[in-house]
């Protein structure tokens, strides 16, 4: 959304539409028995997150400063995705992803929940462009997205509400 607001092509104010959290996915049924942020300190455990430049690695890196704790991740994945499949597939033992990254595996996989006070929250914006080619439907969209039923939709998924 910078971008587009940097650049002047956003009409409007853009508004947060979604939020999400980081999420420890495990393997289904959880065999390494982790429970907390700090196992992942464990060097028996495989763990892979994303590279800290890209937004799901500078999730991990939040989660690790605010549980006080250093994780040597075998793996920097280039997305969220990578995580996934790594842990998926039993490559990892652990990842750092977000809610909704396990909820959409939860036949492969399984979530630890991080604790409020260590985790890291995404903010997701919307805004309708300046250049729309069609402004009433764009807004339409966002109206919908905003509203009760799109929050619903989104929250079927393991999104959280804006904040």
């Amino acid at each position: 959304m910078e971008t587009v607001t940097s650049a002047g092509n956003a009409s409007g104010t853009p508004q947060d539409f979604a939020t999400n959290t980081g999420e420890i996915m495990v393997e289904k049924g959880n065999p390494k028995n982790i429970k907390t942020v700090s196992d992942l300190a464990n060097p028996a455990i495989k763990v892979v997150v994303c590279a800290p430049a890209v937004p799901c690695g500078a999730v991990a890196t939040a989660i690790f400063k605010n549980a006080g704790v250093t994780v040597k991740p075998v793996s920097e994945e280039q997305n969220v995705g990578g995580v996934v499949t790594k842990v998926t597939l039993g490559e990892a033992d652990a990842g750092i992803v977000y809610v909704t990254d396990v909820k959409a595996n939860e036949g492969k996989a399984t979530g630890v929940a991080i604790p409020a006070d260590q985790n890291d929250t995404t903010e997701y914006p919307i805004a309708e462009l300046k250049a729309a080619p069609n402004p009433s439907a764009a807004a339409a969209f966002i109206s919908y997205v905003l509203g009760t039923q799109g929050q619903q939709v989104l929250a079927s998924f393991g999104f959280q509400p804006p904040k």
